[in-house]
């Protein structure tokens, strides 16, 4: 079904990410203007997170730590049908659309914005088999006991991961690490731009009580920014072993 709406971006001379401002024109003469990162808006209108950054912006980001995963899943000589995926982060579901075209089973998605959960079940109810509502700092015992229980053994992260405060706080990646199998692959992306220096560290995962080797680090293209310009990412791989 064609949109019930047109997308624009902008004109600005260089906005702070996240930042872009857009602007939405309904069939029925309405407008709205919203910012990029007001995810929960965002998310509302079915297909304008589509328009804006995939179509318009060009994000390549789930394709890529996709393929980095299916990649790492081959190098270690697991089987891609034996991965179990938690997907992190995951918003309206076009990361574990990505995963699937990889053959990686997306098992849950999840994302701390409510509305990331209802877009997802919107647009793609048969991406994952649950898709839950989580904060990765707050995880209940009966939260993370059922998730112990599906044997995820891979997580994919479609966001930046560092210590600003619109990234996924290095502390909430390793947590995240102790809902998956002892012996597990992690993905996610660093923005190089804010941050030159990568926080998950071995030192990071040896205070987190686990073993790691990074497998792969990949800078590349996630999107251009409003001024044309190519705004890239490091995309990132590890094997994570949980002692004892």
């Amino acid at each position: 079904m064609r949109p019930r709406f047109t997308a624009e971006l902008l004109d600005q001379t260089d906005p702070e990410i996240g930042q872009e401002l857009i602007r939405v024109r309904y069939e029925d003469g309405r407008t709205d203007e919203l910012r990029l990162h007001e995810y929960a808006r965002m998310y509302a209108i079915p297909g304008l997170y589509e328009q804006v950054v995939h179509d318009r912006l060009g994000c390549r980001s789930p394709a890529q730590i996709a393929a980095m995963l299916g990649g790492a899943v081959d190098r270690i000589g697991w089987d891609r049908g034996s991965a179990r995926v938690l997907d992190v982060a995951a918003g309206n579901g076009i990361s574990g659309e990505a995963l699937k075209r990889e053959r990686l089973a997306p098992v849950i998605g999840s994302d701390i914005v409510p509305e990331a959960r209802v877009a997802a079940l919107r647009d793609r109810p048969d991406v994952y088999d649950d898709y839950i509502t989580l904060d990765l700092l707050d995880v209940t015992p009966e939260r993370r006991n059922a998730l112990l229980q599906r044997k995820l053994n891979v997580l994919s992260c479609v966001a930046p991961v560092g210590t600003t405060h619109e990234q996924l706080p290095p502390e909430a990646l390793t947590a995240a690490a102790q809902l998956l199998a002892p012996d597990a692959l992690i993905a996610y992306i660093h923005d190089p731009q804010v941050e030159r220096e990568d926080p998950i560290t071995v030192e990071l995962w040896a205070h987190a009580n686990s073993d790691a080797e990074l497998l792969e680090r990949t800078r590349y293209l996630h999107r251009f920014m409003v001024t044309g310009q190519p705004y890239e990412m490091d995309g990132m791989v590890w094997r994570i072993r949980r002692r004892g």
